[in-house]
């Protein structure tokens, strides 16, 4: 199970660092203060501070998976989700907006952003790809069980 924790602990890595950027961002780079649009009191700057709450919460359950091998594969989940919906909202803020703010340009932020998100999304997927070949199928399970 070396491989698992690996991934576990780049997954964990690469959402930590995500939500610290998020965080970095809404406090000190001026995001803060960002509010076009609302959507059921969600606005960009509010979203910037879930993220970076939902990436401490996450990277903390990736890591406390390692001496709880149940929790690994919903963890996982949970990571790969947040890195992909990061990705995609930061798309979206590229192209067609996103609650109404466009994003232009490329900061420093966001490239250690995006690639850690990308770390993470390969590493969690990874994790949960081999989580889903290792599972014995159901034929296999009650032939063994009874």
């Amino acid at each position: 199970m070396r491989t698992r924790g690996t991934y576990l602990i780049i997954g964990a890595a690469g959402v930590a660092v995500s939500a610290y950027m998020h965080f970095y961002l809404y406090f000190w780079g001026g995001y803060r203060g960002i509010s076009i649009d609302r959507i059921a009191g969600l606005d960009i700057s509010r979203s910037f501070a879930l993220n970076a709450v939902a990436g401490i919460v996450i990277a903390e359950l990736l890591v406390v998976s390692l001496h709880f091998d149940r929790w690994a594969v919903p963890a996982a989940t949970l990571g790969l989700g947040f890195a992909a919906s990061a990705l995609g909202a930061y798309t979206l803020s590229r192209t067609s907006g996103l609650l109404g703010f466009n994003e232009n340009g490329w900061t420093t932020e966001a490239v250690i952003s995006k690639l850690a998100e990308l770390v993470a999304v390969v590493a969690l997927g990874s994790l949960l790809a081999i989580a889903l070949t290792e599972r014995p199928s159901h034929s296999t399970w009650t032939a063994t069980t009874g």
